[in-house]
């Protein structure tokens, strides 16, 4: 018995701990549509960074209210920021080869043909 109760007061409690936590979940990809493994998204001003994974997905969470500026970076692309009112899914988010990885991409090509 003492072991439901406990339970119980447990399955309580939980709720509790996701408020004041406000988050959003998105997928980074590049200008073909694969995705970015390891890009850094972060909320402007605070510690809080994420970093997609193989699929190019990530969540952010923070305690701080909504009206986030966040930033995303990974090299070989050009740095994004970004406003956010609130939380929730964004649609793909889309990163365009810095120079550098264009030239690289053009030359490769051209050698190719």
């Amino acid at each position: 018995m003492m072991r439901i109760v406990t339970f119980m007061l447990i399955m309580c409690l939980v709720p509790c701990f996701g408020f004041g936590q406000n988050q959003i979940t998105g997928k980074i990809v590049d200008e073909l549509g694969f995705p970015i493994y390891r890009a850094s998204v972060e909320i402007s001003g605070t510690d809080s960074v994420a970093f997609t994974d193989y699929d190019g997905s990530f969540v952010l969470t923070s305690e701080r209210a909504f009206h986030w500026k966040i930033n995303i970076k990974s090299k070989g692309y050009r740095p994004e920021s970004f406003f956010v009112l609130d939380g929730g899914s964004t649609e793909s988010i889309v990163l365009e080869y810095d120079a550098e990885m264009k030239e690289l991409l053009s030359g490769t090509s051209s050698t190719q043909h």
